[in-house]
């Protein structure tokens, strides 16, 4: 499956949070549907605005009425809109990001929208490296893979540890964790990943097979040895989908094993199996 670029638009949007929207959505680069602020001048994809700003919300009805412009970005009279404010919305708006912006609230949010009112045919796939191809068969989203954004953000309770030496794989997988509420640690190498795990305590463990230096057959014997650390699940990330590749992940102890790239449906269900 190919990148899918959408433009969002802002009404009402302050500069200084304009910013930080801007930033949350440098993250999506690493994933399959990327999101950018719109380029003045053309159709957008997704409207973002300000619930508490009654000039915003009158703007936002006339665009409703018709197509409308604001400023130099044209709107289209049905664009998915997501509200953003600080109290949560009458049950009318179905999509809104309660102030503050929490990044993977945001990024869950607009995918939401992609999925079901943009009917994309795809679902989203987690474990992509943008440096490598990647060809799969579109299919629907899951039903339930969908995490409500808006949720009070509670202090994370969970902790998990992702090793792996692909930056975007790293990120990816940390911002679908973060929907769980899971405090995410990431480590680049087996030697990182060995500090980490020796200070820490983690609930899941996710490891790549392959690594510079120590790889993660050797990783996951080392913790399977340590009584104090032997029960937390590792999970082993690799591109390969050999028997002989599995059977080596479990002799070497690991407790389940995901194959490259990973649909989210499944990435979902193997975390909700280990976190029970």
């Amino acid at each position: 499956m190919g990148k899918k670029t959408f433009q969002v638009a802002m009404i009402g949007i302050s500069e200084s949070e304009r910013n930080i929207l801007r930033n949350i959505f440098k993250l999506s680069q690493y994933r399959n549907y990327t999101y950018i602020v719109a380029v003045p001048g053309e159709l957008t994809d997704i409207l973002i605005v300000d619930a508490d700003d009654p000039q915003a919300m009158g703007e936002w009805r006339q665009a409703k009425g018709g197509t409308a412009t604001g400023g130099s970005t044209s709107y289209r009279s049905n664009i998915p809109t997501i509200m953003v404010t600080h109290e949560e919305p009458p049950d009318s708006i179905l999509h809104y990001i309660r102030r503050p912006f929490v990044a993977s609230r945001v990024i869950n949010v607009l995918d939401h929208l992609a999925n079901k009112e943009l009917q994309s045919d795809h679902e989203r796939i987690i474990g992509v490296d943008p440096n490598q191809k990647l060809t799969t068969e579109p299919v629907k989203p899951a039903a339930d893979s969908v995490v409500k954004a808006d949720a009070p953000n509670a202090a994370p309770t969970l902790t998990a540890l992702v090793v792996d030496d692909s930056a975007p794989v790293r990120k990816q997988i940390e911002l679908e964790l973060k929907m769980f509420g899971i405090h995410v640690h990431t480590a680049e190498t087996g030697e990182q990943a060995i500090e980490y795990i020796n200070k820490n305590y983690y609930n899941l463990v996710f490891l790549d097979v392959v690594l510079p230096g120590i790889d993660g057959y050797q990783l996951c014997k080392m913790f399977k040895k340590d009584k104090a650390k032997k029960k937390i699940p590792v999970i082993m990330l690799t591109s390969k989908s050999s028997p002989f590749d599995r059977v080596k992940g479990a002799l070497a102890g690991c407790d389940t094993y995901l194959t490259k790239p990973v649909k989210q449906e499944t990435f979902q269900k193997t975390v909700k199996k280990y976190l029970k």
